[in-house]
């Protein structure tokens, strides 16, 4: 088996990259859902809680995504705060993940993947950037936030360089979703190729 990481910034088109690759026959690994999972865990609920309050806890007992976000892409330290709390049990699940058994390739999707540095695990790393401008027009059509609330998000996050992967293949997304698929196509013929060369992996 072959793992491959698509990481880059929020709205960089990664998600779209990487859906590609799972139309192509990749088990795809969703690290977004599986934060999902891990921000039900009751004892992650309970730290939440704890310190945030009870206004990021929605009418459903679950944690309120849209308002936690406001809090901790605005501050740095609450940022901090909240990945002590999720992402140690969020790595430990994607590593989990990566190790089941399934198709040829398996597809890490996780903007994570450079705070965790993963890249040595993996056998490459697909890298998607684009412009502020570009991410931010894509935040407002998708999630109908503000110029501000957009440009804010996008500054508050914060994602390492990649180092360190066996493989690197930056994508270059400015806006052209065909142009995306096809380079994406081209990256999955050299994923094929690798696949068959490596054989199977315990």
């Amino acid at each position: 088996m072959v793992r491959i990481g698509v990481t880059g910034a929020m709205a960089s088109g990664k998600s779209t990259l990487a859906r590609r690759f799972r139309e192509r026959g990749a088990d795809l690994v969703d690290g977004d859902a599986l934060g999902w999972e891990v921000l039900r865990l009751p004892e992650v609920m309970a730290a939440i809680r704890e310190a945030f309050g009870e206004d990021v806890i929605d009418r459903q007992g679950e944690v309120d995504r849209g308002r936690l976000g406001k809090i901790v892409f605005a501050d740095p330290d609450q940022m901090t705060r909240l990945n002590a709390i999720v992402q140690p049990r969020l790595k430990d699940r994607v590593r989990a993940t990566l190790e089941e058994p399934g198709a040829t390739v398996k597809v890490l999707d996780a903007a994570m993947l450079t705070t965790w540095r993963l890249e040595p695990e993996l056998d490459g790393v697909v890298e998607v950037v684009a412009s502020e401008d570009a991410r931010a027009r894509r935040l407002r059509a998708a999630r109908a936030f503000s110029d501000e609330e957009a440009r804010g998000r996008i500054q508050g996050q914060k994602i390492p360089a990649v180092r360190g992967a066996r493989r690197h293949w930056k994508v270059e997304n400015a806006g052209d979703k065909t142009q995306l698929l096809a380079r994406a196509d081209e990256i999955w013929e050299e994923i094929q190729s690798l696949a068959e060369a490596i054989g199977p992996k315990t």
